[in-house]
């Protein structure tokens, strides 16, 4: 077989290898920083010009198929470019009596006369493709320095010969773990220039082993398989799935769930990170134990941290706040309030039970007459229902004959003037009487005083001191007159008796 029919039957290869593998699930492991050994074999083939050498009576093919094994050390220099490493043994033999398609017989010893044996070495770049992966399409590139000893079979001699050869190929890559992968791979190998040789010119016709045109094979087609095992590689101490040199938080606890950088993820902002947290959905602000589950100590449904009222007793109802509610909003919570319906405002003890210092009905701090005597009628707020006295009050009194006391129409007044006495403690007043102008002056002065002392004796019998009424009698005195003493409604407003504020 010719070198172009080897070139096309490995890309043959590296093709089928290449539909198969792809079909396999993504999962791949980084090749960057790894180091590792590889074996690889078991094949090389050399490509022979045809049958243009002659020897032993007759033209023929010269090498065939030949056992290979190869040791290769792998340097992951990132991701995708990997720097490798080669050495590798070869031994096959020639054939006297074939003159075709020795390239892909498996050698053997019967019709031989050189025993091909070589050690072989390289240096190559190798790119992998789709490196998030574990299925990865590669090329290489790189050189080769083979020695080569022709050994005769039986004949004890002996032929070196060091050449410089380029290398191609590509093949896929297939991940077995972090620590293993598989790989088929072809690589074709030419010869650039011949470095030293000890064959003569005569072993094989007239062929010069330091010329490539003459030589008996120019290049070799290396179809393999190989098995990689690597000793180190990018570490994880945190085992996050980020290595170390691009973990910017290095020490995530095993388990956390974190982000491109390989730092934990707490969604929630608990604390607690994602992956650990058993409770993902904690409130904004809640105290949380160490499984990321929120605090609730005194059981009440809201969580610590959020509870403005931590030591609520057990069974108690809350607001949103996790404070006992407090209906009638006196401050005291519902379970302590022995008067759950106080009004807004008013000042309770600590059971909630409202004060009232004057006694009135109404509570203090909603009490704005807050000194009220005892019994007086007051209003919702506190204050007497009767109004203040700031203007004389007068009594047109129709007296019985003989009579002094007042009238019923007066004493309805006067009743109303008890009340605002009782209401107003500080109050003072004088009681002052006066007549119109029949009579005698005399006769009408007593009868003045007469009428406004019944007026004081009637307070005093309803409970008005008497150390704040005075009682006057002014008679008919011109000054105090207010109608003509000369007609029946003139005379009537003089007769009166007027009760008037001095001292609120």
């Amino acid at each position: 077989m010719n070198i172009k029919e080897g070139i096309l039957n490995g890309k043959a290869i590296i093709i089928a290898s290449v539909i198969v593998f792809m079909t396999i699930p993504a999962g791949a492991y980084e090749w960057n920083g790894k180091i590792g050994a590889t074996l690889r074999g078991p094949i090389l083939s050399p490509l022979i010009r045809g049958t243009d050498y002659s020897n032993f009576n007759g033209s023929y093919e010269h090498f065939m198929m030949g056992w290979n094994g190869e040791i290769d050390f792998k340097f992951g220099l990132s991701r995708s470019v990997v720097l490798n490493l080669s050495g590798a043994y070869t031994t096959t033999y020639d054939d006297t009596t074939a003159t075709t398609d020795q390239s892909f017989k498996l050698n053997n010893s019967d019709d031989a006369f050189i025993q091909l044996k070589g050690i072989r070495t390289g240096l190559e770049g190798q790119y992998y493709f789709l490196p998030e992966r574990n299925v990865q399409p590669f090329l290489l590139l790189g050189l080769g320095l083979d020695f080569w000893k022709l050994e005769t079979v039986g004949g004890g001699q002996s032929y070196n010969v060091s050449d410089l050869g380029g290398r191609v190929g590509a093949g896929i890559n297939f991940w077995i773990g972090e620590r293993f992968s598989l790989d088929l791979q072809g690589r074709f190998t030419y010869g650039l220039a011949n470095l030293s040789t000890g064959v003569p010119d005569s072993l094989y016709g007239p062929g010069d082993w330091s010329e490539w045109k003459t030589r008996p094979f120019q290049g070799y087609l290396e179809p393999s398989i190989g098995l990689t095992v690597f000793f180190t590689g990018p570490r994880d101490s945190d085992k996050d799935g980020i290595k170390d040199k691009f973990d910017q938080c290095p020490d995530t606890p095993y388990g956390a769930l974190v982000d491109r950088y390989g730092c934990p993820l707490d969604e929630d902002g608990d604390g607690v990170y994602d992956g650990l947290d058993v409770c993902p959905d904690t409130p904004q602000g809640a105290i949380v134990d160490i499984t990321g589950c929120p605090l609730d100590t005194d059981k009440d449904g809201i969580f610590d941290g959020l509870d403005k009222c931590p030591d609520t007793p057990l069974g108690v109802d809350v607001d949103v706040r996790g404070c006992p509610l407090d209906t009638d909003g006196d401050g005291v919570p519902d379970f302590k309030d022995k008067q759950p319906n106080t009004p807004a405002g008013a000042i309770v003890d600590a059971d909630g039970v409202a004060l009232d210092a004057d006694g009135d009905g109404v509570p203090d701090g909603v009490d704005k007459c807050d000194m009220t005597p005892p019994g007086v009628a007051v209003d919702a707020f506190g204050c007497p229902v009767a109004k203040p006295l700031t203007e004389k009050i007068i009594l047109n009194i129709k007296y019985a004959p003989g009579s002094f006391e007042p009238d019923r129409a007066a004493r309805s007044v006067l009743d109303e003037i008890v009340q605002t006495m009782t209401a107003y403690p500080s109050l003072k007043i004088e009681i002052n009487g006066y007549t119109d102008a029949l009579g005698s002056e005399r006769t009408n002065l007593r009868l003045s005083r007469k009428r406004a002392e019944a007026v004081m004796q009637y307070l005093l019998d309803h409970g008005v001191a008497g150390d704040r009424m005075t009682a006057h009698g002014y008679g008919e005195d011109p000054k105090f007159f207010l109608g003509d003493n000369s007609t029946d409604e003139g005379r009537q407003k003089n007769r009166r008796v007027e009760i008037v504020p001095v001292q609120q």
